[in-house]
């Protein structure tokens, strides 16, 4: 029914779309050299910027248990060593959901757009050696 509504031409394509069974499409994909680099890029990022968000993390925790008296060292009046290390956790999480952004922007979004193009373009011409018309 959402084929008539896009005001297409033709049969109906099948709910793969063109190109094959899913099953057959996810693991060409899934063969694709850029696939594989986005993939590992993701989860390279995701690791590297989760063990240091936990590792300082846990770093706080710990001095703040084990290290009572180096954080109650006052700095200025009444803030002190463990305030610092406290407030500078909010600042940490927001630089690295940042550094987590950006470099999706620039290294992740780029390699998806890629992919995802020469999809749409492999799907379009599955459609057009079967026949089907699809507007955009």
């Amino acid at each position: 029914m959402r084929y008539l509504e896009e005001g297409a031409v033709g049969p109906a394509p099948a709910e793969d779309g063109g190109g094959g069974p899913p099953a057959q499409r996810a693991s060409r994909l899934a063969a694709d050299e850029r696939f594989v680099r986005l993939r590992r890029r993701f989860a390279v990022q995701s690791v590297l910027l989760i063990t240091v968000f936990l590792g300082w993390y846990m770093a706080y925790l710990v001095l703040s248990v084990y290290a009572r008296g180096l954080m109650a060292v006052p700095v200025a009046g009444a803030v002190n060593v463990g305030l610092l290390l406290g407030v500078g956790q909010f600042a940490t999480t927001f630089l690295l959901a940042w550094l987590f952004v950006w470099y999706a922007e620039h290294r992740l979004d780029p390699l998806a757009e890629e992919i995802r193009a020469d999809a749409e373009q492999a799907r379009a011409a599955a459609l057009a050696r079967e026949g089907r018309v699809v507007r955009p």
